[in-house]
């Protein structure tokens, strides 16, 4: 069977249809039970994973790297960079790795100041929030400045 493109891409969004109905458990490391349960997607065929795999690696080549500039939402960036890795289905040290690839200017330079403290993705993430997160009050002071435009209620 030869598999067009708009087959591919029907077969891209069942697959995410799918993906997005799964509950996910929460890890209780209390709990009597020890094996986490893990989903994967479920390829029908080689062609198909293939396809799923290029798909993934052309979202990251596309993602927007972080300077670390005030006009730069690190919280936005950082949520839509960990969406991506996560339809690539990378790991946690992986997703430590590619990132270091997404900073520039200031952000690049902070991040090869404070790498001896930060070794792992969840430590990343949140030491990244830390120093570029605006603070409450030049949020409230942007807020308090902007104008409402034409057309908005």
């Amino acid at each position: 069977m030869v598999l067009t493109r708009l087959n591919h891409q029907q077969i891209f969004h069942r697959e995410v249809q799918r993906l997005f109905r799964i509950e996910l458990e929460l890890f209780d490391p209390l709990a009597p039970h020890i094996n986490p349960i893990v989903y994967r997607p479920l390829f029908v065929s080689a062609m198909e994973e293939q396809f799923m795999n290029n798909v993934a690696k052309e979202q990251i080549k596309t993602l927007t790297k972080f300077g670390g500039s005030a006009n730069e939402d690190v919280l936005k960036w950082l949520q839509d960079i960990e969406e991506v890795f996560d339809r690539a289905q990378l790991q946690p040290s992986n997703k430590y790795l590619a990132v270091q690839s997404y900073l520039i200017n200031a952000a690049a330079k902070w991040f090869r100041f404070n790498k001896s403290s930060i070794n792992e993705w969840s430590t990343f993430k949140v030491a990244i929030i830390k120093a570029y997160q605006p603070s409450l009050h030049e949020t409230l002071l942007k807020m308090e400045q902007r104008h409402q435009l034409p057309g908005e209620q």
